[in-house]
């Protein structure tokens, strides 16, 4: 269990707002995750269910995808869960994921939620920025930071034929 839980015994009906902070080691984020993970959560209730907002901020330290340098980055996210009671029906589950508690649960643990939502709000193409120039093909060095030739080299003769293909 982690230090992310919310007590919900003896939890009164209507919105509760909680704040948590988090190393990301203590929630298995590899060490990309450079600063403490921010979860403000509202969390209402009403009846046998439970509908939970969470909003998540953080900052990391990335590798660039185009030219390999290293660079800080934001990150946010935001999910919704809504807990039922194992004996709880009834509810649309077309906007949000839904868990089922077992009747006698007394704590509701964010840890391995937030964990996942923040793996998933790491962009799949990581850039330092939109404009990066990349690595030249030819030499390797990064072209946001060298002006190199090779791009005003001519092209191997051998693909000429192509690009009259592509002409036509």
């Amino acid at each position: 269990m982690s230090d992310l839980t919310i007590n919900i015994s003896r939890l009164s009906e209507g919105a509760h707002q909680y704040d948590f902070d988090a190393e990301p080691k203590d929630l298995e984020l590899d060490t990309r995750f450079t600063d403490r993970v921010i979860i403000h959560v509202l969390l209402e209730k009403t009846g046998s269910q439970m509908h939970l907002r969470a909003d998540l901020r953080t900052n990391g330290r990335f590798e660039c995808d185009r030219c390999l340098d290293d660079f800080q980055s934001s990150l946010s996210t935001h999910y919704e869960i809504v807990y039922l009671t194992e004996d709880g029906s009834g509810h649309d589950t077309t906007e949000s994921e839904v868990q089922y508690l077992s009747p006698d649960a007394t704590t509701i643990d964010l840890g391995d939620d937030v964990r996942q939502f923040l793996l998933l709000a790491v962009p799949q193409k990581l850039l330092c920025n939109d404009d990066c120039l990349g690595l030249c093909p030819s030499c390797g060095v990064n072209k946001n930071k060298v002006s190199c030739r090779c791009g005003e080299k001519s092209a191997d003769p051998r693909w000429e034929v192509l690009k009259k293909l592509s002409l036509n």
